[in-house]
């Protein structure tokens, strides 16, 4: 086996025992909070914090409450798997515009 195909299997195996499954989404209703209410509280907080920090450090706080949120809302196996496939997810339309509305 040939050493990328071993370290895909480790990453394959590293995913299944961190994660868990999540329920199903309801998208319409996911996607008209964010629009409505996630997006605008955070556009609010990244207005707040401008000029207070570089812009890669504005967006690692707001990374990282965000993470902390999760785990408090979820559990910490439930918030990598959320995250995760949010990853998965940015990195699938890597070139194309991230628009919460398409999302």
């Amino acid at each position: 086996m040939s050493k990328k195909a071993e370290t895909k299997k480790v990453e394959k195996k590293q995913k299944k025992s961190t994660s868990v499954n999540l329920p199903p989404e309801n998208s319409e209703r996911v996607t008209k909070l964010a629009i409505e209410v996630m997006e605008p509280a955070l556009r609010d907080a990244l207005r707040q914090a401008d000029g207070k920090a570089p812009a890669i450090e504005i967006m690692s706080a707001l990374a990282n409450a965000y993470g902390g949120l999760l785990v408090d809302f979820l559990g910490r196996k439930a918030a990598v798997s959320l995250m995760r496939g949010h990853a998965d997810h940015v990195e699938s339309v890597e070139d194309q515009p991230i628009n919460v509305e398409k999302h």
